[in-house]
């Protein structure tokens, strides 16, 4: 049954991914803006459908590590891409507008995250060097759960260097990245060769199933977390579950993913960096003309 509903590529992920991603900053500017309930509420179903998106990213990231013909390259444009966002933060917030910007980036978790899976990619006596990233993401996560308790501020730790989704995204990462090795060890004394195997809709199906288990257990975990008090206070609600939790909903696209790279021209994959902060601009120029 899964198999006949397999007809969305790369490039169709990618797509809806971005239109998430734009619905859930709609959201977070329909909230700021909000000059009545109707335009707060929209603004929260924007935000709560915006969570889409990053489970969708996460696939895409994997999917990188796992097929790129130069995984370091593939690594080192994305950190570029989040070294150079966070310049921009940075000269936006402090040198323009405060009320501008000031959170964490979620290109930080995809910087990190990436980083990490492609020293677990390699196999070798350099793999155990991703413990660093996923020490930095302990940290913050650490910390932010410090910040809660003790309702301070931990200066030396800035947000244009923190992940926005931190644990999150960590275990969504790895959870994703290693339902390929699982599925294949179903298949370890089959006898059948390893490509033969992956190039099989079963094998996607499968792959497919262990993702969207790793996203549903992922979710419950944050809910746990989020139910969590300490003299009466939620601490542990790093990811705002109310909404994060709506995340779940990206199942039914990575049931429907079937491993094909689809569309993938020069000009559209630079393009998508570029999508990301031309869109916030031209959404908060936009509410500033309103």
């Amino acid at each position: 049954m899964m198999q006949r509903l397999q007809v969305l590529n790369g490039f169709a992920i990618k797509v809806m991914a971005m239109v998430f991603m734009t619905m859930d900053h709609l959201g977070i500017f329909l909230m700021m803006y909000a000059t009545n309930d109707i335009m707060s509420t929209v603004g929260y179903v924007f935000r709560c459908i915006g969570r889409l998106a990053f489970p969708l990213f996460v696939l895409l990231l994997v999917e990188g590590i796992r097929h790129s013909k130069n995984v370091p390259m593939y690594v080192i444009r994305i950190a570029i891409f989040a070294f150079t966002i966070m310049i921009a933060e940075v000269l936006i917030y402090y040198l323009i507008d405060t009320s501008i910007g000031g959170v964490e980036s979620p290109i930080i978790d995809l910087a990190v995250c990436a980083t990490a899976l492609m020293l677990l990619h390699r196999k070798d006596k350099f793999s155990f060097l991703a413990i660093i990233p996923i020490a930095f993401v302990l940290l913050a996560t650490g910390i932010s759960i410090f910040e809660e308790v003790k309702q301070v501020s931990v200066i030396w730790f800035p947000f244009y260097i923190r992940p926005s989704y931190s644990l999150f995204a960590l275990l969504l990462s790895i959870g994703f990245y290693y339902s390929y090795d699982i599925v294949l060890h179903k298949f370890k004394n089959s006898g059948i060769p390893e490509e033969d195997i992956k190039q099989t809709s079963y094998y996607r199906t499968m792959v497919n199933i262990s993702q969207i288990a790793t996203l549903v257990t992922v979710n419950i975990f944050i809910y746990v977390m989020s139910v969590i008090s300490v003299n009466g206070k939620e601490i542990f609600d790093l990811y705002n579950a109310a909404v994060q939790t709506w995340s779940i909903a990206a199942l039914v696209f990575l049931a429907m993913y079937n491993g094909k790279r689809g569309y993938n021209a020069k000009w559209f994959k630079y393009g998508c960096y570029l999508y990301f902060p031309v869109h916030i601009v031209v959404i908060f120029l936009i509410f500033q003309l309103l």
